[in-house]
Parts: C-alpha cells; sequence; structure tokens
C-alpha cells in the first residue's frame, strides 16, 4: 500500500509499505479522505532530516476493511477516526465523561500510524460512526478541525446577538465562523492573511480586517458602540493576537484560547482578566459525544465543507503542503487513492 511519510526539511515521500491485518480490536481502516493540519508543520519543516517517524496525519474518515475480533465496528462500517496521541483508559472519571484527552491513565498507542495511508490499523473504540448522507471529506474533519472550534464555541455559550472576534482565519478560525454564523452571530475576522480573510469573508464573516494594515480595535470599538466584542476566540496561538482578544472583548465578555504556537506572552493579568471580569478558557479537540452533535449540525445545513479549498491525491503532497503552509489554501483534503 501506498503511505506519506515525513522527512524533514519540507519534503514528504510516497512510500510503499505493507499493508496491515486486522488483531483482536485493532481493526484496519481503509481512508477515503485525510485533512492536513497544521500541527504538522514542526514534522514537514523540521531543520534535519527525519528517520523512521512514521505516517503523517490524524484527521481521516474511511471504511472499516477488515476486522479479527471487533465487537463495536463491522467491515463495510463508514467511520471517522478520533485523533488522539495515546489510548485511554475507559476507566477514570475523564473517560466516562467523555473527555477522552484527559483520561487520568493514558496508554502507548498501540498503532503509530498516520492518516495519510491507504489502510491505517486503528482501536475499534476509536472509529466513530458517520451517515451515508456525508461526504468523506466532510466527516474526516468533524473530530479536530470542526470539533475544536465547535468545543470552545457550546463552552463561551454563543448565542444570535452576540459579536464575536476571531483572529487566525486558518482551519480552525474558519470553521469558528462558519459555526457562529449558523447560530445566527456576528463575526470579525482578523489575519494578516489577505487570501484568508477573502475566504473567511466568502463564508460569510460580517467584518475582516488585516491587522498589518488595518486599526482592529478602533473598528471593533466603532461596530460595538465602544463596547467591544461579546465573545473573543483566538486560533492563531500568536501573542499579539491573544492579547487582541483581551483588550477587544468587552467588561464581563468570553475569550477562548485554541491556537497552539507561541509559548511567550505579554498578557497583563489586572488589566486584561481582574479588571474587566473576563471569562477566559482554554480548549482543545472535542469530545466523542460532540461528535453527534456536529453531524446534527451539517444535517441541518451547517456548511462545513466551505472549510476545504483545496483538494490533492497523495502523489501531490509535497505541493498540498507546501501550499498549506504558505497560507495559500485553509483546509486541504488528501485522497490516498488518487496517485
Amino acid at each position: 500500500m501506498k503511505s506519506l511519510q515525513m522527512l524533514g526539511l519540507g519534503k514528504t515521500e510516497l512510500a510503499e509499505t505493507d499493508e496491515p491485518e486486522p488483531v483482536d480490536d485493532l481493526v484496519v481502516v481503509k481512508i477515503m479522505s485525510s485533512m492536513i493540519c497544521g500541527t504538522e508543520r514542526t514534522a514537514f519543516n523540521a531543520k534535519r532530516a527525519l528517520k523512521n517517524v512514521g505516517g503523517a496525519g490524524h484527521e481521516a474518515a474511511g471504511i472499516i476493511f477488515k476486522t479479527d475480533k471487533a465487537q463495536k465496528v463491522k467491515e463495510g462500517d463508514r467511520v471517522s477516526i478520533y485523533p488522539t496521541t495515546f489510548e485511554n483508559c475507559h476507566q477514570c472519571p475523564a473517560c466516562h465523561e467523555g473527555e477522552w484527552l484527559h483520561c487520568g491513565n493514558p496508554r502507548p498507542k498501540r498503532s503509530p500510524m498516520g492518516t495519510h495511508t491507504q489502510y491505517m490499523l486503528v482501536p475499534e473504540y476509536l472509529c466513530l460512526p458517520i451517515p451515508d448522507d456525508l461526504s468523506f471529506d466532510t466527516c474526516a474533519m468533524i473530530d479536530d478541525c470542526i470539533g475544536t472550534a465547535y468545543k470552545a464555541i457550546k463552552r463561551l455559550n454563543v448565542t444570535a446577538g452576540d459579536i464575536v472576534l476571531i483572529t487566525g482565519t486558518g482551519p480552525i478560525g474558519a470553521a469558528a465562523n462558519i459555526i457562529c454564523k449558523f447560530f445566527n452571530a456576528t463575526t470579525i475576522a482578523v489575519d494578516i492573511n489577505d487570501y484568508r480573510l477573502q475566504q473567511i469573508a466568502s463564508c460569510g464573516a460580517d467584518f475582516t480586517f488585516n491587522a498589518d494594515k488595518d486599526r482592529v480595535l478602533e473598528n471593533i470599538k466603532e461596530i460595538t458602540d465602544n463596547q467591544g466584542a461579546d465573545v473573543a476566540i483566538d486560533c492563531s496561538g500568536m501573542d499579539v493576537a491573544q492579547v487582541q482578544c483581551l483588550n477587544a472583548a468587552r467588561s464581563f465578555g468570553r475569550v477562548a484560547f485554541l491556537g497552539i504556537k507561541s509559548e511567550q506572552t505579554s498578557i497583563r493579568v489586572l488589566q486584561q482578566f481582574i479588571l474587566k471580569e473576563l471569562t477566559v478558557i482554554g480548549s482543545w479537540a472535542s469530545t466523542p459525544p460532540q461528535h453527534f452533535e456536529i453531524i446534527n449540525l451539517i444535517q441541518q445545513g451547517m456548511p462545513v465543507d466551505q472549510l476545504i479549498t483545496h483538494r490533492f491525491g497523495m502523489s501531490e503532497a509535497p505541493i498540498a503542503f507546501e501550499k498549506f503552509f504558505a497560507g495559500d489554501a485553509v483546509k486541504v483534503a488528501i485522497n490516498p487513492w488518487d496517485l
């Protein structure tokens, strides 16, 4: 079978690897769609050649191809693959609440394969069912890209009438915009990438500003009658954007940090947290119960397919990664069977 390998130095390789065989509760999934995620930048742009890094990717959907002793799925089932760096214990309070990423007793993954491949070995419990009326491309985004934005938006209780600032208009920010617009909120999108600002405007953002060119805070004050945004969501991970969210939020506003990039911050706790009495959360990924909530919203008409700006076959992976990390795309899908 064909699998995509990360080599570092901005290079990938389409390698021939052995097709996996199911063992006990490990099932073989035929991957029909795999998405590029921003977290793959580290391996792609590594400053040295990488060896034995395994496959890439963690957002995918496909079909159960082979099973051994599986009890939760059967061959032919359509599934998305829940993204995780470990296996959870199923016994701790977090697991029982569906917060698998907060498992108190995480276990090493038995299948370190990535999703940019034709076949993948996956624990059956990580295979979540998807309906026949949704495409594999759509379902590949549910549990990470869409789910990350959805979980935060749900925790912040975004409703119709809210004015929501979104900083960073990559895949997560674009997903946040689509979800907030579906909930009838007003959205303000900020980035320094004009291509992505144009894309998010085409997906319904009410206002877009380039942080390098526009007076963002002044414009937000004008839009909100000098009150500030009800909700601010940073999806960039950049310190300047995080500070901008805190400054732009109104008193008693709600703020979420979703972006993962900067480890340094110039946040001022007194001025930006305490005196404004903000509610500030960090959030990442989604829970398995939210998988079904998101499917329901998509079936009601939430237009998440607008996130995908480009589709490539696996042989075109170098172009796909370069385009994505250059900021010339929003969500990029890879078809493992288009060679």
